[in-house]
């Protein structure tokens, strides 16, 4: 009957362990907060063994950089309460799992449950020599407490992982709470079932911890190709897989298919695509055949069209797909494509943009591939959404950048359009003022400061293609002056043809005075002879003076006035001044071949560029387009157009495009009024413009020292321009 009676018991104090089991298991499982959840399972294990104490830690790190971090401490004789919700910061380090030299630690009773996976039980720690307990001895002395018993438990993950212990100490006697006693066995299975749910809903929200933090950091990722390579790492190390492939669906010559993005095999070292990879050659595949049939053969491609996640337990022992590739590759790589996990990615409107392949997930403990287990399934599942935002936000944000850089590109080949005469100069000022922002961002002297970030390239870019738009609103009339007299066409032929009309009126009058005097007709040819011959030379002054250059002295200036006085008679035989007071003006434009007037039109391209730009409603990391593409006309002594800026009140990059702007006008080959400068004297006349404070001193000697001027003439000058080997002559 006494038997009965405590077996009766017995029967029934488990029957109450697995109800309260189920019920800690519900607990643990659905509840959210992260830090309550590591309190809740040191809370509930300590109530099922009735231990004093316990300790919850999490293990951090990687491979022999492995650690054990404190997260939960409680005791109750102690009233300690550290970490979680309610505790107070843990300021204790955490507990390597490796000596320095290498060798496991099993010294520790954490880090050998760890590295055993197994539960170890102590009955006194006083007695045991198998574990070093100075620490927990040095504790007690401290603060008056003897941790006697203790129960050390391996949390283990879907992949028999140890993602962390739960240790408990001094388990209480149920008729005298005050005695220490053993942890009694038979409750070990009850125990393992407890630290197997607190595992699972543990490692669920590390998972989601983990899956919300990675969707934070891939949305951050400016680059694609780097966001591309970061969600293929993140997938194969989640799932411990050997290998992976992303692939996006990309639309070439009209036809959808699946192109490679990125490629990686742990094993045979094979990384291409990406950001550093290298470039792969493999042909995309075709969502369809010839015929317009969906291409279900291909595992990548089924998914793509299919929307499926697809597992494939072993590839060379399924017959749904098409894997000859596949075996042709592990033949000539010597491997052994086994398992494979396709995911599709999924936008926010259900379409499929991408596909993530996994290949062979291998044990961590054998190192041998195995299957993709269902578990493994949900996490790539959840881990695809994200990501396929992330890339999906990326690749929309692209596609606006690529729209964007269509349409400044667009401007700028029409205004470069809207003369021959400026062609190329748009395009050609990008291209200078990005080299020497290159040569700052490298440079350690006066530059070791400057540096430029993907938005920063991305700002400079769009400032630099759109620093003249405003010449959109400048009359075509004045870009095409390509002569100072040059209006809808260029009236020199008129200068010339009254300078004939002059001539053919010398001759007559010399041909009646040798009819009146033949007598003196030597002399009057000689005459006749003499006075063309200086119409001639007059003529061929007024059409060089036609057109321009970089100065024209005040004698000439003078000399085209003198020659405005001669006097010419018209078809209806009134006498006119050789030049009208508009083509005196014209004539004797001292720079280029624009009037003051005409300049000044011209300089107002800068507040229309500005006015234009600033009316845009540029994003935040584009806010200093306008400051940037606004500046080039600037002068450091504060004598430039359009505001009359300072050195100190312009940015850095506004400084650099000036002097590519300068550099630019000064080599260019298509200016009509000048032949293309040699470096040499563009060097000169930059280095005089430093010493008039026209130009960013610093900003000109980095552009000699470090020959950003003779890689630009390497590829845009002719080669007879680049006419020295160095600069230090113009420092």
């Amino acid at each position: 009957m006494r038997r009965i009676l405590d077996t009766s018991i017995i029967f029934q104090s488990r029957t109450n362990l697995l109800a309260t089991l189920v019920k800690v298991a519900k607990e643990l499982t659905s509840e959210r907060n992260s830090d309550r959840l590591l309190e809740k399972i040191v809370e509930e294990t300590r109530a099922v063994t009735n231990a004093d104490g316990g300790t919850l830690y999490l293990v951090k790190g990687d491979d022999q950089e492995k650690k054990l971090a404190f997260e939960i401490i409680q005791n109750s004789s102690l009233d300690i309460q550290l970490g979680g919700t309610t505790g107070k910061p843990i300021d204790l380090l955490p507990i390597p799992l490796y000596l320095e030299d290498g060798k496991p630690n099993h010294k520790n009773i954490v880090t050998h449950t760890v590295l055993t996976k197994k539960i170890v039980t102590i009955v006194n720690a006083y007695k045991t020599r198998e574990f070093d307990f100075s620490g927990t001895k040095a504790f007690d002395e401290n603060m008056g407490y003897k941790s006697t018993s203790f129960l050390s438990i391996p949390l283990l993950d879907h992949q028999n992982e140890v993602i962390g212990v739960i240790q408990l100490v001094n388990a209480k006697s149920d008729h005298d709470a005050s005695k220490t006693i053993p942890f009694n066995p038979e409750i070990q299975p009850i125990v393992e079932a407890l630290a197997s749910y607190a595992a699972i809903a543990l490692e669920n929200q590390i998972v989601l911890k983990e899956q919300k933090d990675l969707l934070v950091s891939l949305s951050s990722e400016p680059n694609t190709a780097c966001l591309i390579e970061r969600i293929l790492k993140e997938s194969q190390k989640v799932t411990n897989a050997d290998g992976g492939t992303l692939y996006l669906i990309k639309k070439i010559d009209g036809v959808k298919k699946l192109e490679f993005a990125i490629m990686k095999n742990n094993s045979l070292g094979i990384s291409k695509g990406g950001a550093g990879g290298e470039k792969i050659t493999i042909p995309a595949i075709p969502l369809y055949d010839e015929s317009g049939n969906p291409n279900h053969h291909n595992i990548a491609t089924y998914t793509a069209l299919t929307k499926e996640m697809v597992n494939v337990k072993d590839a060379y022992h399924y017959g749904s797909f098409d894997f000859s590739g596949v075996r042709k590759f592990d033949k000539s790589n010597n491997y052994n494509s086994k398992s494979f996990l396709t995911v599709p990615l999924l936008n926010h409107e259900d379409d499929v943009i991408g596909v993530i392949q996994l290949v062979n997930a291998m044990d961590p403990n054998t190192g041998e591939a195995i299957a993709f287990t269902k578990q493994l399934e949900s996490i790539v599942d959840g881990l695809a959404s994200y990501a396929a935002i992330a890339l999906d936000n990326e690749i929309l944000l692209q596609d606006h950048k690529d729209l964007l850089d269509a349409f400044i590109k667009c401007i700028a080949k029409a205004i470069d359009a809207k003369s021959p005469h400026t062609s190329g100069h748009c395009q050609r000022v990008p291209a200078l003022t990005k080299m020497i922002a290159k040569a700052a961002c490298e440079d350690q002297t006066e530059f070791k400061d400057f540096n430029l970030d993907v938005d920063g390239w991305y700002e400079l870019h769009v400032a630099s293609w759109m620093h003249d738009c405003g010449k959109l609103s400048t009359p075509d009339i004045l870009l095409d002056k390509s002569t100072k007299l040059h209006l809808f066409q260029d009236s020199i032929g008129e200068v010339s043809l009254r300078m004939e009309v002059m001539k053919k009126d010398l001759q007559l009058e010399i041909m009646n005075k040798i009819v009146d005097k033949p007598e003196d007709k030597e002399a009057l040819l000689g005459e006749m002879k003499d006075e063309s011959e200086k119409l001639d030379v007059i003529r061929s002054f007024i059409q060089k003076a036609n057109v321009g250059g970089e100065f024209m002295s005040e004698e000439k200036q003078e000399k085209i006035k003198e020659y405005a006085a001669l006097e010419w008679k018209d078809s209806e035989g009134n006498i006119k001044n050789l030049l009208t007071e508009h083509e005196v003006k014209n004539l004797c434009i001292a720079k280029g071949t624009l009037t003051a007037d005409e300049r000044e039109e011209i300089n107002n391209h800068m507040v229309v560029t500005i006015d234009m730009l600033e009316s845009l409603p540029f994003p935040n990391k584009l806010a200093r387009v306008p400051e940037y593409a606004g500046g080039h006309h600037e002068k450091m002594n504060g004598t430039g157009f359009p505001k009359g800026l300072k050195r100190h009140e312009m940015s850095i990059p506004a400084r650099m495009m000036a002097i590519a702007d300068i550099f630019e006008a000064l080599t260019a080959k298509d200016r009509p009024y000048k032949k293309p400068m040699p470096i040499s004297l563009s060097l000169k006349i930059l280095n005089n413009m430093k010493k008039d404070e026209h130009v960013d001193p610093d900003i000109l000697d980095l552009f000699i020292r470090s020959k950003v001027w003779k890689i630009y003439a390497e590829k845009y000058l002719n080669e007879d321009q680049l006419d020295i080997e160095d600069g230090s002559d113009y420092l």
